[in-house]
């Protein structure tokens, strides 16, 4: 099985600095509970529903089926990361590997799961070895390269973006493309970064991260007119995307507009307290008195 995950949540915004916008694999990491939209509070009881059937599979896998019980080991451990325990995600994926060693989307996820433990070397060489197993696979390329730009290997992280945005049969391509933005942003290429986004956008038209992308280079470069309209059709999607409604507050609030200024803010405490952006919007609020 081909594991995803949707765009994870961008990082604090702060005048004159982009932020990392990184979508590692299509659908793994949705906002909890106080933050979710109706779409991802489906997508965690279609998880729960996965675990839970994963769980009955495994009980019930015929003894000498390694690739079978691989299978179902992995999608046990797809699901506790989805769940958000990436330890326990770990331990069912390692069980997958000792039944089928050459069960490559195993390795896969268990990058992601030490991802998330900030074990980068321990992630490195999963990714590695998913590749070594596979290595047309440009899911496992668009990961690799997105765990690549968190660590600031921006070159390398190019290189297997590339390969991911080269292949005519994947099938979240804006992923990549995305992902290929911000890793020549964190060069300074910022021409080149447009043009990946607008690879993104003619690919899906509106997409979310790209469009908040493109709304962090305006205002960095002083667009902030362009940036607020590429937020309103952001936040038309997701109302609830934190990042994207400090950014919308800051713009208010620089063009004068206090009282919508701090009524994005609220909504982006309200939406995530105790995230980075949560965080940022309660000490502005704090500042605006």
């Amino acid at each position: 099985m081909s594991t995803s995950r949707t765009p994870l949540s961008l990082k604090i915004i702060i005048p004159a600095v982009l932020t990392a916008t990184v979508l590692s694999g299509c659908g793994l990491f949705g906002s909890k509970s106080a933050a979710m939209t109706p779409d991802q509070q489906m997508a965690a009881f279609i998880a729960h529903e996965h675990k839970t059937r994963a769980q009955d599979q495994g009980l019930q896998a015929p003894a000498d089926d390694g690739k079978a019980k691989a299978g179902i080991y992995t999608s046990l451990g797809t699901a506790y990361l989805q769940d958000g325990h990436p330890r326990q995600a770990i331990r069912e994926l390692q069980r997958a590997t000792q039944v089928d060693s050459s069960y490559a989307n195993a390795y896969n996820v268990m990058g992601l799961a030490y991802e998330q433990l900030a074990q980068n070397g321990l992630a490195k060489q999963a990714f590695g070895q998913a590749l070594s197993l596979d290595s047309k696979n440009p899911e496992y390329r668009n990961n690799y390269g997105a765990f690549l730009v968190n660590a600031g290997d921006y070159q390398q992280a190019i290189v297997q973006l590339k390969m991911a945005t080269a292949d005519p049969l994947y099938s979240t391509p804006q992923f990549a493309w995305t992902n290929l933005a911000q890793a020549y942003a964190g060069l300074k290429n910022l021409p080149e970064a447009r043009d990946a986004l607008n690879r993104a956008l003619y690919l899906v038209p509106n997409y979310p991260p790209a469009l908040q992308m493109l709304a962090e280079l305006d205002f960095k470069e002083g667009n902030v007119n362009s940036a607020y309209s590429h937020l309103q059709v952001v936040l038309a999607q997701q109302p609830d995307n934190p990042s994207a409604l400090l950014l919308a507050g800051q713009i208010a609030a620089q063009q004068g507009r206090s009282s919508e200024a701090t009524a994005l803010w609220q909504r982006c405490v309200n939406a995530a307290p105790y995230s980075a952006a949560g965080k940022k919007a309660q000490q502005l609020l704090l500042q605006q008195g």
